[in-house]
C-alpha cells in the first residue's frame, strides 16, 4: 500500500482517476486501506503493556543493583579496616587476576567458534567434492542442466563463505590468545612486585569482594537486557503509530480527491444543461453569465458527503490505544 500525496494505490484498489463518479470503488478502497487498523491497535496495546511490564522489572533490577553496590562499598571499607594497607597494596594484583580470568573465558569462546568454523568448512568442502564427482560421472554424455548448475554454484559459494568464517575465527582466536598472554605477564609482574605474603593475607578479603562483584556484573547484564527490551517495545509502538497516521492521511487524501471529482462532475453536468437550454445565438453569452453558478457544488451533495466522511472517520478511529502508564514510549 503506497501513498504519494496525490494518488492512493493498493492491491486491488483503483487510483483516484479511476474512481471519479464511482462511489462503490471509494468504499472498497477505504476498506482496503483501513484493513490493518485493528491489528495496528492491537499491536500498540501489546507494545504499551510490554513497555510497562519491562519498565517495572527494570526499576526492580536497578534498585537491586544499587543495594548490591552499597553493600559492596560497605564491605570494602570494613575489610580495609580489618586488613589495613594490605588490601590497597594487593589490589593491583587481584585486578590483574580478574582481567586474566576474563581473557581466559574469551580465549575459550574463540576456540569453540574456531573449531565450529573448521568443522563447517570441512563439511562444505566434502559436499562440494561429492557434487563434483557426481556431475563428472557421465559428463561426456550430457551437459549440466540448470538445477545441477545451481547446486554446484551454491556449494562453491558455501565453501568460500565457510572459509572466510574460518579465517575470521582463526584471527579472533589469535588475538584473544595474545591478549591473554599479555595479561598473564602482568599478573606475574604484579605478584613479584607485591610479594607472596601480602597476597596470601589479602586473598580471603578479595574472594569475598569478587563474589559481590559477580553479583553486580550479573545485575548489570540483566539491566542492559531489560533496557534493550524496553527500546524494542517502544520502537514497535512508534512504528504502529506512524502506520496509523499514514493510513489516516491516505484515507483523508482519498476522500478529498473523490469529493473534488464529484464536484467537477456536478459542474460539468450543469454546464451541459445550460448549453442545451440556451438559444444558439446567445450560447456563448449564457455560458459566461452562468459561470459563477457552475463553480459551486450543490449544497445537498456537500452535506451528504461530509456526513458520510464524518461517520466513517468516527467508526474507524473512535478508539485509540492506551498510552503506557507512567511514562510514554516516546519519552
Amino acid at each position: 500500500m503506497f501513498y504519494d500525496g496525490s494518488v492512493i494505490t493498493s492491491a486491488g484498489c483503483p487510483s483516484t482517476k479511476d474512481m471519479v463518479g464511482r462511489g462503490g470503488d471509494l468504499v472498497s478502497c477505504e476498506a482496503e486501506l483501513t484493513r490493518e487498523v485493528p491489528n495496528l491497535f492491537e499491536a500498540m496495546n501489546k507494545a504499551a503493556t510490554e513497555v510497562n511490564h519491562y519498565k517495572g522489572q527494570l526499576s526492580e533490577a536497578q534498585e537491586r543493583h544499587r543495594q548490591n553496590l552499597d553493600q559492596w562499598s560497605r564491605l570494602y571499607e570494613n575489610l580495609r579496616v580489618e586488613y589495613g594497607s594490605s588490601i590497597d597494596r594487593a589490589k593491583p594484583y587481584f585486578d590483574a587476576v580478574q582481567a586474566l580470568d576474563a581473557a581466559s573465558h574469551k580465549v575459550q569462546k574463540a576456540v569453540r567458534e574456531f573449531s565450529a568454523a573448521v568443522s563447517h568448512h570441512s563439511q562444505a568442502k566434502e559436499e562440494l567434492r561429492r557434487i563434483e564427482e557426481r556431475l563428472a560421472y557421465g559428463a561426456h554424455k550430457m551437459s549440466l542442466n540448470q538445477q545441477q548448475q545451481d547446486g554446484l554454484s551454491k556449494a562453491t559459494v558455501n565453501v568460500l563463505r565457510c572459509q572466510q568464517e574460518r579465517d575470521r575465527s582463526e584471527q579472533e582466536y589469535a588475538r584473544a590468545l595474545r591478549e591473554c598472554q599479555e595479561v598473564q605477564k602482568t599478573v606475574e609482574t604484579r605478584r613479584a612486585q607485591i610479594g607472596h605474603a601480602v597476597i596470601a593475607r589479602a586473598t580471603p578479603c578479595f574472594r569475598r569482594l569478587q563474589q559481590h562483584q559477580l553479583t553486580l556484573v550479573t545485575e548489570q547484564a540483566r539491566i542492559a537486557a531489560l533496557e534493550e527490551r524496553v527500546r524494542s517495545c517502544k520502537g514497535a509502538y512508534s512504528s504502529s503509530m506512524r502506520e496509523l497516521d499514514r493510513i489516516s492521511c491516505a484515507v483523508h487524501s482519498l476522500r478529498e480527491a473523490a469529493s473534488d471529482s464529484q464536484a467537477l462532475c456536478s459542474v460539468a453536468s450543469v454546464t451541459v444543461k445550460c448549453i442545451e437550454e440556451a438559444p444558439p445565438e446567445v450560447t456563448q453569452v449564457t455560458r459566461e453569465e452562468h459561470r459563477p453558478e457552475m463553480t459551486s457544488t450543490p449544497p445537498e451533495l456537500v452535506d451528504n458527503d461530509e456526513m458520510f466522511i464524518k461517520s466513517r472517520v468516527h467508526e474507524m478511529f473512535r478508539t485509540a490505544p492506551p498510552d503506557p502508564v507512567d511514562d510514554s514510549p516516546f519519552s
